[in-house]
Order: C-alpha cells, then sequence, then structure tokens
C-alpha cells in the first residue's frame, strides 16, 4: 500500500497540477474515479497482469470502456503510466488527486463510527462542531458498529478522538489492572 502511494503521489499532484489550471477539477475527479473503477475489477487486473499483453492493448481496453469520458490529457495519463507499469496505481492517484481537490475547496473529510444511527439533530451538532474546529466544510461518512456498546469515534485525517464506552472501559481496566 504505502509503495502504491509513494508511487501514485507524483502522478496525483502532476494530475492535479493540470486540472486546477484548467478549471477541471470535477471532470478530472469524474475521470480518475472511472478509471479507478475500471483498474479495480478483477478482469482487468488479470488483463494487466498478463505480461503477453501490450501497452497499446492495455491502453485500448481503457479507451473503449471509458469511450468520450476518456480526454486526451486523460489519454495521455494512462499512456504514461502504462510506459512505466503503474496503471495498478490509478486507483491510488484518483485518491490522491481528491485529497488535493479537497484541501484546495477547504473541504475536509471526516469519518465519524457510533454504536447506533446518528439522529439528524446530532448529524447536525457534530457538523456546525466540526466546520468551526477545521475551518472548513466537513463532509462526514457515518458508520455503525455495535461493538463500541456506545459514544463514537471520529476520524479526520490523522486526527482522531475516541469518546467510545469500549475505549473508556479498556482504559479503566487497565488502570485497574495496574
Amino acid at each position: 500500500m504505502a509503495e502504491l502511494m509513494k508511487i501514485a503521489r507524483p502522478y496525483a499532484e502532476a494530475v492535479f497540477a493540470l486540472a486546477k489550471e484548467g478549471q477541471a477539477l470535477a471532470s478530472w475527479s469524474e475521470q480518475l474515479t472511472n478509471l479507478a473503477a475500471i483498474t479495480k475489477d478483477p478482469a482487468m487486473q488479470a488483463f494487466l497482469a498478463d505480461p503477453s499483453r501490450s501497452k497499446d492493448e492495455t491502453l485500448a481496453v481503457y479507451a473503449a470502456v471509458m469511450g468520450q469520458g476518456l480526454s486526451a490529457q486523460g489519454k495521455n495519463l494512462l499512456a504514461a503510466m502504462a510506459e512505466h507499469k503503474r496503471l495498478a496505481a490509478l486507483a491510488e492517484v484518483a485518491e490522491q488527486f481528491e485529497v488535493l481537490r479537497a484541501e484546495d475547496e477547504k473541504r475536509v473529510r471526516a469519518t465519524v463510527i457510533s454504536a447506533f444511527d446518528v439522529t439528524d439533530e446530532q448529524k447536525n451538532k457534530l457538523s456546525a462542531a466540526l466546520n468551526a474546529k477545521f475551518d472548513a466544510e466537513v463532509e462526514i461518512a457515518y458508520e455503525v458498529d455495535a461493538s463500541l456498546v456506545a459514544g463514537i469515534k471520529i476520524k479526520v485525517g490523522d486526527w482522531a478522538i475516541d469518546g467510545s464506552a469500549q475505549t473508556q472501559l479498556n482504559k479503566l481496566g487497565a488502570a485497574i489492572a495496574q
């Protein structure tokens, strides 16, 4: 995983700079998302792993699947990545591009994991608090994990807070054991 991140970063940064310059962040976002989906497909992964497949064959498959959704610059990206046998990193390129786009647009992604479904009122309060904390528009994905017993976990990039009962009970158990 770390290797793919390292490979993908320069491509994501170059595409982001190109997209920003051309004011085409949304179209590049869509294009990269589609290319990543194609790359993740098990049949495509088998195709990419076949050493008998030429670069031109591979590019033709992407172009056929993408159709009009593949720009000339998108073809250039694919050609460059295919030349260096790095098409497997396309999904990571798309992910890193989205991170760069979110930072540029002052948007932050957060994950809230709770023991139970979060009510609309709780969602509004969490959203307001996170927007204020990060001085950005926070996009929140909500997940339910019953093993937490109660409480929530919030993750935003490298920042995390764990207010779950499970963690509190573990801390209490460790304190008692000492």
